[in-house]
């Protein structure tokens, strides 16, 4: 079925009129009107209409749009680092080249932070170096004092317990030694009490000077003995068998006090080492602080190299935004200007939704831009309608130009005729021998010189020529005559053109 345009509707029994310019020799048209005159007077009801032959041929079908030219390929510049700029070289408008030198810093002030940010990473990495040095010497003097520590500490148990026992058993002797005498100067004291009753009992008794001479003589033996008891009593220290022992125990006492004496040098040293040792996360601590002094060195150095390179265009292109002055100190992000491609264009046109039944993606579409000719392709079409000028919802369309030039200009308006169907050794027939109603297409078609309605199915069309894949073949005599109350049945002369 033909599609209407987009002002068009569907009238039943009616069909759309195209102009289409008919030019005929003087003499055909004088003999077309001597023919139907020469009927008429003659009493005849046969319609001359206008006809055309059915025929073979290529028809293609296209879109006309308009719209503005533009690039598909724009780019912000921004500052690469903080810095001033000593050279500004484009301005709006201005047409540039890929590698041309747009703008130039002063790198004085970024060559100093390079040098200060390497000073800090210096300082940084032998803080660092003189940390992770210390703490191995005072690791390995921790060590040092570690190796056999819990050894010599249980050495030191042990001799300290035997020392105890020496002296515990030194005591023992000592005890036994006192009990000893002890009990001697008991059996002594009674002895000496004995004896000291007998005396009184002799000389109570009278008994003769020679008795009693004897038994005083066993008090003085046994007082004298006493005597000596306390003697050795006040002198047990002094005996040679426990002067022995305090002797063992002094020299075991002495292994015991350089023991001791070791021990506490080695922990003392533990001490004093461990808290030069840098744990993990104090290593971590320090080794983060040199790299992140790292990181602002090689920041530094890319800032400068940024700023040392300039800005240079990357491609063929237009300035179309200049956002910073010559002399000016920008901010490291700050934008600076944006070129857009004159090499990547495209022009952006308007579809209507009859268009969009027609339009697809990877067509081919000729360019009238300035007065010059371009070759394009419908590169995207957007899926997302918007208002136009006059409130009516349009598609833009971005059709890429295959050839461009430096003639061409972003902002100017540009006319499309978009490829979008042909067929070849198609059955064709005029546009207006394309009718439409309510039942669907149909042409008028002449035969034995009568109107018969003949249905058809249309394919792709263009201003001239309709395709016709059902209904109509090549030869047959179809009805163009805009203005003809046409009947199936009625009577007519073709005047084919």
């Amino acid at each position: 079925m033909r599609k209407l345009g987009k002002n068009e509707e569907k009238k039943p029994g009616h069909k759309k009129i195209r102009k289409r310019w008919i030019v005929l020799g003087a003499a055909a048209v004088l003999a077309i009107v001597f023919f139907v005159y020469s009927r008429a007077t003659a009493g005849s009801a046969v319609l001359p209409v206008s006809a055309s032959t059915a025929y073979i041929g290529d028809v293609e079908e296209s879109v006309s749009a308009s719209g503005k030219v533009g690039s598909a390929d724009s780019r912000t510049y921004f500052a690469p680092a903080a810095s001033q700029v000593s050279q500004l070289n484009v301005k709006v408008g201005d047409s540039v080249k890929a590698g041309d030198m747009l703008l130039v810093f002063d790198t004085a002030e970024l060559e100093q932070s390079k040098q200060k940010a390497e000073l800090e990473l210096s300082q940084a990495s032998n803080s660092y170096q003189s940390a992770i040095t210390e703490s191995n010497e005072k690791q390995s003097e921790y060590a040092d004092a570690s190796l056999g520590l819990d050894e010599l500490k249980q050495m030191e148990a042990n001799q300290k317990q035997y020392v105890q026992g020496l002296k515990y058993e030194l005591e023992d002797d000592k005890a036994a030694r006192r009990e000893d005498l002890y009990k001697w100067d008991k059996q002594l004291q009674e002895e000496l009490n004995y004896q000291n009753r007998r005396l009184s009992e002799k000389q109570a008794a009278g008994a003769d000077s020679d008795d009693i001479e004897k038994v005083q003589e066993v008090i003085d033996n046994i007082s004298g003995q006493r005597t000596d008891v306390q003697n050795e009593l006040s002198m047990i220290d002094d005996e040679e068998m426990l002067k022995q022992k305090q002797r063992l125990i002094d020299a075991e006492q002495k292994k015991l006090d350089e023991m001791s004496e070791e021990v506490q040098k080695r922990e003392n040293k533990q001490d004093s080492s461990e808290a030069g040792i840098l744990n993990n996360y104090s290593k971590q601590e320090k080794a983060v602080g040199v790299e992140s002094a790292r990181l602002s060195v090689q920041a530094a150095a890319d800032d400068l190299a940024a700023a040392q390179a300039g800005i240079a265009a990357d491609f063929d292109g237009i300035v179309t935004e200049v956002s910073v002055t010559q002399g000016a100190t920008v901010a490291k992000g700050a934008q600076l200007f944006t070129v857009q491609s004159s090499q990547d264009v495209q022009v952006t046109v308007e579809l209507s939704k009859y268009d969009l039944e027609k339009v697809k993606e990877g067509q081919k579409a000729d360019l009238t831009i300035a007065g010059a000719a371009y070759q394009g392709t419908v590169e995207r079409i957007n899926r997302m309608a918007q208002n136009n000028a006059q409130n009516t919802p349009v598609v833009n369309a971005d059709i890429a130009v295959t050839n461009p030039d430096e003639n061409l200009y972003l902002g100017v308006e540009g006319k499309a005729n978009i490829h979008t169907a042909k067929a070849e050794g198609a059955v064709l027939v005029p546009y207006e021998a394309v009718n439409t109603d309510k039942d669907g297409d149909f042409c008028y078609l002449v035969r034995d010189g009568l109107i018969v309605r003949q249905p058809v199915v249309t394919g792709i069309s263009n201003d001239m020529d309709v395709e016709i894949k059902e209904g109509v073949s090549e030869g047959d005599i179809v009805v163009t005559d805009t203005g003809a109350n046409l009947t199936e049945g009625m009577p007519v002369m073709p005047v084919v053109q």
